[in-house]
């Protein structure tokens, strides 16, 4: 019994918050100080830079660069770039980075930290700006953050830049005055003054060293798609933000109609022009929310004026006709470089960009400016890294979106079609070469660069790198259904952008480590990469978001009131499923006292007549999502819900009991047996064989689909009625994909119900229609709902949608870990005539690949890395059968040999003792079916 060691973890979680990993007994960050430019309240943005120089008199060797700082950092060690980091984090458990540096040799060197202070939503638990580092040699300290350190802000950077996203789940956009950040800043800094660093005070929290590896940048194909210049009849007015009104003067040489293009907003409708209002009407052919309106001037001068702009504070951008004027008034740097994008009519043409040399790596832009389409093949988490060259003024503005407008060009800021959005970042120029980048990632298949100048810009060696978690692809599916092979790859593809410093939903629009989303993406990653410990961190950072009274997260850092029950589920289930594939007792053990909070606050749901779970009406983020289609099952005495209720008491039980908590999972068990029951007697309708989809208020709510999945998922369905429920399974979903009543993210648990009832050919026909259909509308990463395409604010790359990638892994091909060192193989002898894959081990991998060429012969060859053990199943044998393993009979009519075994349903078992590779043959006689002939 661990009854003590249980009892001694909550004592020492009460006390530190987050695991307490044990620190090198040389290092102490109690030798730095953590240090700002400044003790003022910081900007919404802040960006800052950190300079050392050192003198060593001797060489130095495994020199290590321990840091941390709040929000973000790059490191340069005598002007190139050592990481990154840090990984996001919570206001209590912070990991520092332990960068390697190597050898340092005797003389001088410059250690550069550049801090960028973008507290968001889904990344950081912010609340002062900091840097803390330590640079060790050994136990020699050469440098730790303190007061000698010298500072300064970086002006060059927006303070008051546009957020990416207005409810912050990701940052503020790049808005870069080159002029004040000169080339070689990574060793001499900014143009503005070094003052010594200023200590201060971070609230307390535990550090710990970073326990996933650090990111690592992939380069990534670039395709130009398109080139072109924007209509050249117009040009942007910038009218600047927090006054009361702006004006602009203008003169005209001749009577003209002046022509405005503004967004549909009512700040735009607060134009006048000398005065007079103007008469709003919608583009036509232009995105939704583009207004255009018409105004006739006489010869001479005339006033623009815009009221209103004391609430906004990034100001606000027109575009007005140049026929006729005399003063065009020069393009302002302004805080929100996105709305010149999306007003500025695009006009394709070849000859306004041009390319010198090979491959694009050096493309002029002519007088007058011009823009360039890229095409990165699929979603893509990473920066884009570039030379330019130009006339002082010039500006340049980088765009990153999902999708094109009319097959021409992205919309980084979409307007009305996704209001809170704006991936644009800008630099304005200052007639040096530089190379641009931006401080924090961006994400899209499409990226949109445009240049504003009246001299030509150069850029050359434009690169793209994907920033992503460092796994290498291990697991394969290769049949001879060349459908099945792309979706299974398009998985895996969907998932990279998604494995950063955490599973993330989309790494588009929210970067957000939701629970669900995570589930789903770590059996796609179990098939592929075979990684645990972002898992584990992930598991850790949920579990120290739980309330104290056992209220779940759905998602960390920054939870809010997003406390979905269903995640919570999840969450137990990963550690059950963690503590399976790894053996890891400490993270279940850290655990166990949040899993008994969380299951007791479930159990202040349960309907004292029914006994199960019965929740009240709310909203998804305070009940259970389930999936995007799931509205009816989310509340009440759901069977949706009640289903993974008892999965979650199971997964608890098989927890409790490898940490000898032997009563309690007794318990447990008991509670989930008496659960099935009371499901089966109150949500299953004996009368159609189907489950309802929930009880509300004592009103039955008709059978739906997800029902029917989470209870055969789960194995709450009896034995006898599995056959049903399936049917009604299928005959429930609607297979047409414009009017889908399942998602995505529902097809996990559809999929493992179906494959549960033994229904494959049926699953496969799904995967085929749903995910076909993506692929057929150009889908290169799987999108969050099948109406993706119809919502601008909708993902097109989404981590909870790549269910297929697990399911022709595991159930067709049949590779399957289900231990440390174990794993068994049960081929799907079904869908396809043959089937080959390899899923990760922790010591290598599991390669099978079977075939069934015809009714007498099925064949199966696998491949199992030294130190592992593991099962085979067969079909059940006939009274011909001959089942040989490399070529040696061990079962047939007259032989059983002690390898093999039969179980319960006749299935047959050889038992693998050992690594090595095999080939198992089952032959038997064909056997004739005899089909009566229908007279009509």
């Amino acid at each position: 019994m661990r009854q003590w060691l249980i009892a001694f973890t909550i004592i020492l979680t009460s006390l530190l918050p987050f695991p307490a990993y044990p620190l090198p007994p040389e290092f102490c960050f109690c030798q730095a100080t953590p240090i700002w430019v400044h003790t003022d309240p910081p900007a919404q943005h802040e960006v800052a830079l950190f300079r050392r120089q050192l003198d060593l008199a001797t060489s130095a060797t495994d020199v290590t660069l321990a840091i941390f700082a709040d929000t973000r950092y790059e490191a340069y060690l005598n002007g190139q770039l050592i990481g990154r980091g840090p990984a996001r984090f919570s206001r209590q458990h912070r990991e520092y980075d332990l960068l390697p540096v190597g050898t340092l040799s005797a003389g001088s060197h410059v250690l550069v930290v550049r801090v960028q202070w973008a507290p968001n939503n889904r990344r950081s638990e912010s609340e002062r700006p900091f840097l803390w580092t330590l640079l060790q040699s050994g136990t020699r300290t050469l440098t730790a953050s303190g007061s000698d350190w010298q500072a300064q802000l970086l002006t060059a950077y927006r303070s008051d830049a546009a957020p990416i996203h207005r409810w912050n789940l990701i940052g503020p956009t790049e808005l870069v005055d080159l002029a004040l950040l000169p080339p070689d800043w990574q060793i001499n800094g900014g143009t503005g003054t070094w003052r010594s660093a200023v200590p201060v005070s971070p609230s307390p929290a535990t550090f710990a060293p970073r326990s996933i590896p650090q990111l690592v940048d992939v380069p990534v194909p670039v395709d130009v798609i398109g080139t072109g210049r924007f209509d050249p009849a117009f040009i942007p007015i910038e009218f600047a933000g927090g006054v009361e009104a702006a004006t602009v003067p203008l003169t005209v040489n001749r009577q003209v109609v002046l022509t405005f293009l503004g967004l549909d907003d009512a700040l735009t409708r607060q134009l006048t022009v000398n005065g007079q209002s103007l008469s709003w009407q919608p583009a036509i052919g232009r995105p939704p929310g583009i207004v255009t309106a018409q105004y006739p001037l006489s010869a001479g001068s005339h006033i623009l004026r815009l009221n209103g702009l004391q609430n906004q504070p990034e100001g606000w951008t027109i575009l007005i006709s140049r026929d006729g004027l005399t003063n065009i008034p020069p393009l302002t740097f302004g805080a929100h470089a996105g709305r010149r994008l999306l007003l500025a009519p695009p006009q394709p043409d070849l000859h306004v960009v041009s390319m010198i040399g090979q491959s694009w790596q050096t493309v002029r832009f002519q007088p007058g400016g011009g823009y360039l389409v890229l095409d990165l093949g699929r979603t893509v988490h990473g920066r884009l890294s570039v030379g330019v060259r130009g006339a002082a003024g010039s500006i340049i503005d980088i765009g990153w979106d999902e999708r094109l407008w009319q097959n021409v060009i992205p919309l980084p800021f979409p307007g009305p079609l996704h209001s809170e959005w704006n991936q644009v970042d800008s630099w304005r120029l200052d007639g040096r070469s530089h190379t641009i980048t931006t401080i924090d990632t961006r994400a899209g298949r499409y990226i949109l660069i445009a240049v504003w100048s009246s001299e030509p810009v150069e850029l050359h060696n434009l690169q793209v790198v994907e920033e992503r978690y460092p796994v290498t692809q291990i697991g394969s599916f290769t049949s001879d259904d060349p459908l099945l092979n792309h979706i299974w790859q398009v998985g895996v593809d969907s998932l990279l952008p998604n494995m950063t410093d955490a599973y993330t939903d989309t790494p588009w629009r929210e970067r957000g480590q939701w629970w669900g989303d995570a589930y789903v993406a770590d059996h796609i990653n179990r098939v592929a990469f075979g990684d645990h410990a972002l898992r584990q961190r992930g598991i850790r950072q949920i579990g120290d978001a739980f309330t104290a009274e056992g209220v779940p997260a759905a998602l960390a850092p920054n939870p809010g009131s997003n406390r979905m029950l269903d995640y919570g589920m999840l969450w137990v289930q990963s550690i059950a499923d963690d503590l399976r594939l790894t053996g890891d007792l400490e993270l279940a053990l850290e655990e166990w006292p949040t899993i008994a909070r969380f299951l007791d606050h479930l159990s202040t749901y349960h309907n004292p007549t029914t006994g199960l779970l019965d929740l009240p009406v709310g909203p998804w983020s305070q009940t259970t999502y389930l999936d995007s289609s799931a509205t009816n099952a989310r509340y009440g005495q759901s069977t949706a819900v009640n289903a993974m209720y008892y999965g979650t008491l199971r997964a608890a039980a098989s927890i409790a009991t490898a940490l000898g908590e032997t009563a309690t999972a007794e318990r447990l068990e008991r509670t989930a047996a008496t659960l099935r029951t009371q499901i089966n007697r109150y949500l299953y309708d004996q009368t159609t064989r189907r489950y309802i989809t929930t009880i509300i208020a004592g009103q039955p709510v008709p059978p739906g689909p997800h029902v029917q999945a989470l209870a055969l998922t789960y194995e709450v369905v009896p034995d006898s009625e599995v056959p049903a429920v399936a049917d009604a399974l299928l005959t429930l979903i609607v297979r047409d994909p414009t009017r889908a009543n399942l998602q995505l993210y529902g097809m996990f648990w559809v999929l493992q119900g179906l494959s549960n009832a033994g229904r494959i050919q049926d699953a496969l026909a799904l995967i085929k229609q749903l995910y076909g259909w993506q692929l057929a509308q150009g889908a290169t990463t799987w999108w969050e709902h099948l109406f993706a395409d119809q919502y601008w604010f909708a993902s097109r790359s989404h981590s909870w949608s790549g269910a297929p990638t697990w399911f022709l892994s595991t159930v067709i091909v049949g590779a399957r870990q289900i231990g440390t060192t174990t794993w068994e193989v049960i081929p799907a002898w079904q869908g396809v005539s043959t089937a080959s894959g390899k899923i990760p081990l922790s010591s290598g991998f599991l390669s099978v690949t079977w075939e069934q060429p015809d009714c007498a012969l099925r064949r199966v060859t696998i491949q199992a890395p030294t130190g592992t053990q593991g099962s085979i199943w067969l079909p059940p044998p006939t009274a011909s059968t001959i089942v040989t393993l490399n070529g040696a009979e061990i079962w047939s009519a007259t032989y059983r040999d002690p390898i093999i075994a039969q179980d319960s349903n006749n299935r047959l078992q050889i038992t693998i003792s050992h690594g090595g590779i095999y080939t198992i043959e089952q032959r038997q006689t064909c056997t004739n079916i005899w089909l009566p002939m229908i007279q009509r």
